[in-house]
């Protein structure tokens, strides 16, 4: 399985550096060309550790009580990628010369990537270069890159200058309200060029770091520069290995696991991790479209920027960009986590983690704001604080809290797992509801909830959001139940719980009528149901033929709100999430009706929209949304992907195949299939792992079959660390 760029043009290059990215959920290495930088294409020259993180104070002209003071960015570590070549005192460069054949590519089997050329020199001496480059799974601290050389036509003597770079490159479009405007740098507080390391700290936030380096051959010169150390080899044999070890913390020596392994080591190691990952996550498609290439790159980029260690998680960009600052949004929960939760629970229960060990901060939150009970996740975050300082279209967002209680009820529904809620989850679903049920109210014999923001960010702070009532619901019916689940399965450890948490029957009673009589708006004249309880009393959107879009890139908020307009799924979500909600008839209603005042303004939206198209049976405009996400990076339809990768997207189109073309439904009890392929897909095969057993699905166009692989044990992975 293997993804080709092998371009030079700018457009290539700027989104191979996204597309190529080196990752393993704690390292990530954007996939930038190794050489000289290049003045006719933008770049973001960048390596990241996920978890680290500088802040920075957010002002406001005027500042309101409980707005969040701190933001949070993702910033380039100690970067070691670039070596200069010279050959026979020529220097390589891809714009001088001739570049004879070319092919770069992603390995997603060997996990690795490979840039392999032969060059010509202006004085004619013809060499062939073969960099490979890794992110160790095995050995989460280390990225490591080889260089091989073939001297075609002459035996000159190559001189190879390594840059290891103590701040980015970095290329800024100040137009665009998704990226972080500010440059962040760190502080290099020790280096010893001699042993080969660097401790560095991000200056406000005091997060301290890494990076350490052996080369497999003795440099002839090293220089300690303002801004870099400059490694100089002359290469003695036909190939030159450099390998670098990252990680968190104010060590005085650095931790140098695998360091002494060799390149063929590691290689093995990598085939190893990811034939077992393979054995299940992998999806087969017989389609008219490479799909099976779409899919499975998306699936090996989400375990690339998978943090798992509980302190960390993944972000809207993964470790292959900075986009949104490296932020952790409710993308994380709902669209990426089930790709992992069918093919890896274990790696599913570790992300779950990350929320567990976030609970006094979503504490904290939530005294920020005012509130009196329970907690709130944040909007976006990296070490678990609210640091979305536009909150109608942010932290207004409470559905987070719901998003991440739905992720923690379908783990129990797909695993039978109740250690998880003995060992924080329950505190998780419980927290979160206590404060829907502080903050929502009941009246005419119906909950509300007002003054919250839903999905979509183009229609803010309304009451009786349709999407977080459904979750909310859900959730409350949820607390109930585990209730019983958990006093079954270990009545000691449930009345510790009891007494940690201050359960009361009465509460318990409270929220199981809550979830029954939770408000869910509906339009009688449409026959469809209401997003919110004003949102089709609107005027439509009235500027479409204008055709500016993303509408927040050239229209004043104000302007946005007054109309009927949304950015992305948010009523459709809700039936993507609850496929029982509602009767077909008004599904298929509901679903045309937002298609035509829905922009598509965010990724996030086709997936939903695609998984309740299958469902009505309208394959055509499924397969059609499908492929806005399958092909969303790969071929760059948002014009961003240099920024990073859409790990939504990613996640979205799984979901799509899943729960839209598969139709497959998870519960306690079991799961169900009941599929339908458009006329571009002739058959589709995967594995899920469900409560311990793992099942083969095969799908054709007028049958399936499940198949249990009674011998098959479920993959374990190591958790990054």
């Amino acid at each position: 399985m293997r993804i080709y760029l092998n371009d030079y043009n700018t457009g290539t290059l700027e989104k191979a550096e996204s597309l190529l990215f080196n990752g393993n959920g704690l390292i990530g290495v954007r996939g930038n060309l190794e050489e000289d930088y290049y003045d006719h294409f933008n770049t973001n020259r960048e390596t990241y550790i996920n978890g680290f993180y500088e802040i920075k104070k957010i002002s406001y002209p005027e500042k309101f009580h409980g707005f969040t003071e701190t933001g949070e960015t993702m910033i380039s570590v100690v970067d070691g990628q670039t070596t200069l070549i010279t050959i026979g005192g020529e220097k390589f460069r891809i714009d001088q010369g001739e570049i004879a054949s070319s092919m770069r590519y992603l390995d997603m089997e060997a996990g690795q990537t490979v840039r392999e050329l032969v060059w010509i020199s202006p004085m004619g001496r013809k060499t062939k270069i073969t960099i490979t480059r890794l992110t160790s799974f095995a050995h989460k601290n280390t990225f490591i890159m080889q260089y091989k050389f073939e001297r075609l036509n002459h035996n000159e003597k190559i001189r190879l200058t390594t840059h290891i770079n103590f701040y980015p490159v970095k290329t800024i479009d100040k137009n665009d309200p998704r990226m972080s405007h500010d440059i962040q740098k760190i502080k290099v507080t020790h280096v010893d060029e001699l042993a080969g390391w660097v401790q560095f700290k991000a200056p406000n936030s005091g997060i301290s770091g890494y990076c350490a380096w052996n080369f497999n051959e003795a440099p002839i010169r090293t220089e300690n520069c303002e801004d870099r150390i400059i490694i100089e080899n002359i290469l003695a044999d036909a190939t030159f290995t450099k390998t670098f070890s990252y990680g968190l913390g104010g060590l005085d020596t650095p931790s140098v696991e695998g360091m002494d392994l060799s390149f063929e080591d590691h290689q093995g190691r990598q085939k190893e991790y990811l034939t077992k990952f393979w054995n299940t996550a992998k999806v087969e498609i017989e389609a008219d479209d490479n799909l099976e290439e779409s899919v499975n790159f998306g699936t090996y980029s989400l375990l690339s920027s998978l943090g798992t260690s509980g302190n960390n998680s993944i972000a809207a960009k993964g470790l292959s960009g900075s986009g949104y600052e490296g932020h952790y949004f409710w993308d994380t929960e709902i669209y990426i986590y089930p790709t992992f939760l069918h093919f890896a629970p274990d790696l599913a229960k570790q992300m779950l983690k990350f929320r567990i060990n976030t609970i006094e901060k979503a504490r904290e939150n939530r005294e920020m704001v005012g509130y009196k009970k329970g907690i709130l996740y944040p909007w976006r975050t990296i070490s678990g604080i609210e640091t979305s300082p536009f909150f109608e279209a942010g932290f207004a967002q409470h559905h987070i809290n719901g998003d991440i209680a739905y992720a923690f009820i379908r783990y129990y529904q797909s695993t039978g797992d109740t250690d998880l809620f003995f060992d924080g989850g329950y505190e998780v679903i419980l927290e979160t509801a206590r404060l829907f049920a502080d903050i929502g109210y009941e009246k005419n014999e119906k909950f509300h909830i007002d003054g919250v923001t839903g999905p979509d960010e183009y229609t803010v702070i309304v009451n009786d959001n349709y999407y977080t009532n459904l979750l909310v619901a859900n959730q409350f019916n949820w607390v109930y139940k585990l209730a019983e689940i958990l006093k079954s399965a270990d009545e000691k450890r449930w009345n510790d719980l009891v007494s940690t948490l201050k359960v009361t029957k009465s509460e318990l009673d409270q929220l199981k009528r809550y979830s029954e009589i939770m408000e869910k708006p509906f339009c009688e004249e449409l026959g469809i149901i209401a997003q919110d309880r004003d949102f089709l009393n609107k005027e439509r959107w009235p500027f479409w033929a204008e055709g500016k879009f993303p509408l927040l890139l050239n229209y004043h908020p104000l302007v946005i709100y007054r109309y009927q307009v949304s950015k992305q799924a948010d009523a459709v979500m809700a039936l993507m999430l609850f496929p029982e909600a509602e009767e077909l008839d008004i599904v298929r209603r509901s679903i045309e009706y937002y298609d035509e005042v829905t922009t598509h303004d965010s990724s996030l939206s086709y997936s939903a929209f695609s998984v309740v198209y299958n469902r009505v049976g309208n394959l055509d405009k499924s397969y059609q949304y499908f492929m806005e996400n399958a092909r969303c990076d790969l071929d760059n339809l948002h014009g961003n992907t240099k920024d990073g990768l859409h790990t939504a997207s990613m996640g979205g189109t799984m979901m799509s195949i899943l729960y839209g073309f598969c139709d497959l439904r998870f519960e306690e009890d079991g799961f169900t299939l009941n599929p339908k392929l458009p006329k571009q897909i002739q058959t589709i095969k995967l594995q899920v792992v469900y409560k311990g057993e793992t099942y083969r699905i095969t799908v054709c166009k007028e049958a399936y079959e499940i198949e249990k692989l009674t011998d098959c044990v479920e993959p374990k992975f190591p958790k990054i660390l």
